[in-house]
């Protein structure tokens, strides 16, 4: 028997079955596809709410050296006479790196060091002026200088001042003492002649006695007793005259005296007066030539660290430099790298010392995102301020030091980091879930929205 399908156009019946079977079958895949995309999700919004992942604060930094680079820098500033270093050149503890044009500090010292030893031995001079020493013990200084001839003069010229002016002073008193002297030996005569007066009244006086008796007797003419009166009184005439010499010749030598003692007065005075003076330009020159021997000693500019020499700015003889003026940077050698990581103001309260961070290195050219684990060492305890390089003005930040862990060490595989390289560094704070993330904003807005009012 043959078969023959039926058409199910001219079939209502079995078309309608056909349909009912092709939409359960649709019905069926859909909603298969719906329960695995509704899976899906509830398994994602479970694995974001349960799954934990690393939270971190994020920086730039670079790597450098942990005692720091050292500047070098000149105090005064000068003339180069001499570059001996290059960059990238490896250099000693104390290696001279520049000469600086020694002659016009040589120039200034030397005339300091001439003025001084002038002054020094113009107050040794001073000194032995006013404890009246016929020698003058100069200052070791001098002693020491005294092979210049220059200063071996000025030491003789204050030896033969003091001489002169102690001349002076002992001719001028001399002269004084001797004219004390003559009035001394005219006082003894005045003395011999008042004693001479003295004695010729008495006996004069004695004899006026007697012959006032023979007077009055008759014995005696009244004229030889006007005689001997008048001889009497001439001498006391003659008494009264030499004890008024004898007062002024006195009162003459108490004058010379007392100028005397004003020219010692006054010489001690102005010896005085002046060792003041000169005291005070000694000491102002001593610091000044301190000062200078120092300056000359600076001429040469020496590293003051092992390591190696990097942003040379100098690169010619006869180059200027100004007081102050950053030459150089040592790299010192032997000091171990670490990471300098700058953390934003607002992140400095998710980090402290001992925090895990991952390290990342573009640098190297066969690994260019090396990932390295290292350890927050410490963080600065202020602000630093990173000097303006754009339009936005100068920028605050946090340093966070960060070290290479002994496992980072090894992930290295011997390569070498050099101070400059430019890293990122994740300083890790903890863990967060994904869905945290994502309602984290969400919660912040709407607390806020609860306080507006």
């Amino acid at each position: 028997m043959r078969l023959t399908m039926a058409n199910p156009d001219a079939n209502p019946v079995a078309g309608n079955v056909h349909a009912i079977e092709t939409y359960a079958r649709n019905a069926s895949s859909t909603r298969k596809g719906t329960l695995i995309l509704l899976a899906g999700v509830i398994g994602f919004v479970v694995w974001a709410s349960l799954a934990p992942l690393d939270e971190g604060v994020p920086t730039e930094g670079q790597v450098s050296v942990e005692g720091n680079h050292k500047v070098v820098q000149h105090f005064t500033g000068g003339i180069v006479s001499s570059l001996l270093v290059h960059e990238g050149q490896e250099v000693s503890a104390g290696e001279v790196l520049f000469k600086l044009d020694e002659q016009a500090s040589k120039a200034r010292y030397e005339e300091v060091r001439q003025r001084y030893a002038g002054l020094r031995a113009q107050e040794d001079r001073l000194r032995a002026e006013q404890l009246h020493q016929p020698v003058i013990e100069f200052h070791p200084d001098l002693l020491a200088l005294q092979q210049d001839p220059l200063i071996r003069q000025q030491m003789r010229n204050q030896t033969q001042l003091l001489a002169a002016r102690t001349s002076t002073l002992a001719a001028d008193i001399a002269g004084k003492k001797e004219s004390i002297a003559g009035y001394q030996a005219m006082i003894e005569g005045y003395q011999g002649m008042l004693a001479s007066d003295e004695s010729q009244l008495a006996l004069l006086l004695a004899q006026l006695q007697d012959l006032k008796a023979l007077t009055a007797e008759g014995y005696a003419p009244r004229n030889q007793q006007s005689d001997l009166e008048q001889r009497i009184a001439a001498l006391h005439g003659d008494k009264a005259n030499n004890q008024a010499n004898i007062i002024r010749t006195q009162r003459a030598i108490m004058e010379l005296q007392q100028q005397i003692t004003q020219r010692n007065q006054l010489e001690q005075k102005e010896i005085d007066a002046e060792m003041a003076q000169v005291k005070l330009q000694v000491d102002a020159d001593a610091q000044k030539l301190l000062a200078l021997r120092d300056e000359l000693g600076r001429t040469e500019i020496r590293a003051p660290a092992a390591g190696q020499v990097v942003g040379l700015q100098v690169h010619t003889v006869g180059a200027v430099i100004q007081p102050g003026q950053k030459l150089m940077d040592i790299v010192p050698s032997g000091e171990p790298l670490i990471i300098d990581a700058q953390v934003p103001p607002h992140l400095i309260d998710k980090i402290h010392a001992g925090q895990a961070a991952d390290i990342r290195f573009s640098t190297f050219s066969n690994s260019p995102q090396l990932l390295v684990e290292g350890r927050l060492k410490s963080v600065s305890s202020d602000l630093l301020t990173k000097p303006a390089a754009t339009l936005e003005g100068s920028q605050s930040y946090y340093l966070a030091r960060v070290v290479l862990t002994e496992k980072g060490m090894k992930t290295l595989h011997g390569r070498q980091l050099q101070p400059g390289m430019p890293v990122q560094v994740v300083i890790k704070t903890g863990e967060r879930t994904l869905w945290s993330y994502w309602m984290h904003p969400l919660s912040k807005r709407l607390a806020a929205s609860m306080k507006e009012e």
